[in-house]
């Protein structure tokens, strides 16, 4: 079945159940960035492999609605499907919501899967579209009755995280939590994202490419707290740990069940931003709710020492393995030509020649050309570049290590080079490594310090699309927040031991794409008589080629800023490495004047 045959099979089917819109939310009950085999609808629908995205479907059109990392992927992704790109976060962008006010009729209704919207918005879609008395039809997931091969419920085993890498036990944080929800006059407060799941009780898995995280909800009472997975993936051993920390285990689809037997009187306190509609709405019937915002992802941003000490390892790690890498390339590429999966794949290779490594934290994004001005491209099969001595190539890439995770994103000259094409990769270096170098005073959030890294674009007249930075999590999604870098408020400060992407860029559509990434730890910096100040500490541990660079358009604290952070590549990286790879590098990380 083709996308414009599931099209007209949802139409028929939203006809049968009197439906005006369906909406294909993207997401799963976890409110997950990265998806589940079986919930993998958009792609399903669309065809469309980006991270982010809403599909809507009507009885004469369908849109997906996505931002701007995606832009040009989506429109190469959705030819000839039948399904239009809506562009979110420009200028007059209008969002779905608002979409549907203006093309329904009135008095008509709009399906969707409950356990797929998180409260918020649902509430939203409510909202805009209450004015036409357009209502909000709860369906069980339509597409479930057309998609017959539709992948089964991950079984991925549960493991735990010794504290040897997380730095705090289960029951430790359990008892924060238990703080919270007393100072939040509550009586048990309902988990489900699944990354704040894997922290509070220190859990594993892989249920998830690339995420090591299990499918579960979780709940925390007053004397109690409680795991709701599939038991058939927790052994008799993890079973007893958990226990040992006073978690007791639930079958995942009893959730319902369970909180049919709890006291009514409970009061529930619930995050709506994350929380999926239905189970919101089960929850909301039954006992006196409290919406608030979950505490994990702020204590979970936070790294202990430990942990941060996990961060530090993994990125030598990785800068070992990206070294053999880059040395395999350009010794390979002296003979042939290489592919673009062929590259992420050795790279893979190099990275696992480690024993704590567990998986890449993410689809590498191996971009070579041209393919590297898509922000978040994605090689397959069927539509990929050989990659060949000239031009430019980036390299997005992490790894998932027992003691950290690592993002990391490279662009590396591979031969001749236009001088567009060094200047746009000095100026966003210059931005990266300003950033690196900046202090700042206590309470500053990402908007107040994200024009640094794009000042040098900016006094160029360009920039870029996306964030300067997200949060990373620990042995987790590599993608976390609360905090961010990027223009626009949101409203966290940035606090110490925090770990946060570096990653400014610039892209030219058909010719080529930069983007240099490091990973940066708040980090004290001095009190004085002005207030506190913070700095960042670069843990990534990977050279920049100086080749590409039009070093006159650096300043002398940028030029020592590199020279200093090449050096230290080298000699950190190189007692790992063999011989010939450890002369090669030590060219790679000579000084520039």
């Amino acid at each position: 079945m083709n996308i414009p045959e599931n099209l007209r099979e949802l139409r028929r089917i939203m006809d049968r159940e009197n439906i005006a819109a369906y909406i294909i939310s993207g997401t799963d009950p976890h409110n997950s960035e990265y998806l589940p085999a079986p919930w993998q609808q958009r792609k399903w629908i669309s065809g469309f492999t980006g991270s982010f995205g809403t599909v809507v479907v009507t009885a004469n059109d369908a849109g997906l609605w996505t931002d701007t990392r995606y832009f040009i992927q989506a429109e190469l992704e959705l030819a000839g499907s039948g399904i239009k790109l809506h562009k979110l976060r420009i200028p007059g962008a209008i969002d779905y919501p608002q979409w549907l006010a203006e093309v329904l009729e009135p008095n008509t209704k709009v399906g969707i899967d409950g356990f797929c919207m998180s409260v918020s918005d649902v509430r939203n879609l409510k909202n805009t579209l209450a004015p036409k008395n357009i209502s909000i039809q709860e369906q069980t997931d339509l597409l479930g009755e057309m998609w017959l091969d539709r992948p089964a419920f991950p079984m991925g085993k549960l493991i735990r995280l010794d504290t040897k890498y997380a730095g705090e036990t289960a029951a430790s944080k359990i008892a924060k939590v238990r703080e919270f929800i007393r100072r939040n006059q509550g009586n048990a407060m309902l988990f489900s994202c699944l990354d704040e799941i894997a922290w509070l009780y220190n859990i594993r898995c892989n249920d998830i490419s690339y995420n090591p995280v299990a499918i579960s909800y979780a709940i925390v009472e007053e004397s109690k707290a409680h795991l709701f997975i599939k038991l058939d993936k927790v052994s008799r051993e993890v079973a007893g740990q958990l226990e040992a920390d006073g978690i007791e285990l639930h079958d995942y689809h009893h959730l319902f069940l369970f909180l049919d037997e709890q006291d009514k009187d409970n009061k529930y306190l619930v995050d709506t931003n994350t929380c999926n509609y239905a189970v919101f709405n089960y929850l909301a019937k039954k006992f006196n709710v409290r919406e608030i915002e979950s505490p994990i992802p702020l204590m979970k941003s936070v790294k202990n020492e430990i942990e941060l000490e996990g961060f530090r390892l993994a990125c030598r790690k990785d800068g070992v393995a990206l070294t053999k890498f880059y040395y395999w390339l350009e010794n390979k590429l002296s003979t042939q030509t290489i592919t673009e999966i062929e590259a992420a794949e050795q790279l893979t290779k190099f990275r696992a020649e480690d024993k704590e490594y567990i998986s890449d934290s993410f689809g590498c994004i191996s971009a070579y050309g041209k393919n590297a001005a898509l922000p978040h491209y994605s090689a397959t099969p069927e539509q990929q570049s050989d990659i060949h001595p000239k031009g430019l190539y980036l390299v997005d890439s992490g790894a998932q290590y027992m003691h950290g995770t690592t993002d990391i994103t490279r662009t590396m000259p591979l031969g001749e080079l236009t001088s567009l094409e060094k200047e746009d990769y000095t100026l966003v270096l210059k931005g990266m490594i300003d950033l690196s170098m900046l202090y700042f005073p206590k309470g500053s959030k990402g908007c107040n310090i994200d024009v640094v890294a794009r000042l040098p674009l900016y006094m160029n007249l360009r920039n870029f699309g996306h964030g300067t930075g997200h949060g990373v999590g620990h042995f987790l999604n590599v993608h976390e927040g609360p905090q961010s870098i990027r223009p626009d408020l949101k409203n966290q400060e940035m606090l110490p031991g925090m770990v946060t992407s570096n990653e400014p860029g610039l892209y030219r559509e058909g010719s080529h794409g930069i983007r240099h990434e490091n990973l940066i730890v708040c980090q004290p910096k001095a009190i004085n008589e002005f207030g506190e100040f913070y700095q960042f500490e670069t843990i990534t541990l990977c050279y920049f080629d100086t080749s590409a660079l039009l070093v006159e358009l650096l300043t002398k604290e940028e030029i020592s800023w590199l020279n200093a952070y090449n050096e230290r590549v080298y000699q950190e990286v190189s007692p790992y490495l063999e011989e010939q790879v450890k002369t090669w590098l030590r060219d790679k990380t000579k000084a520039i004047l």
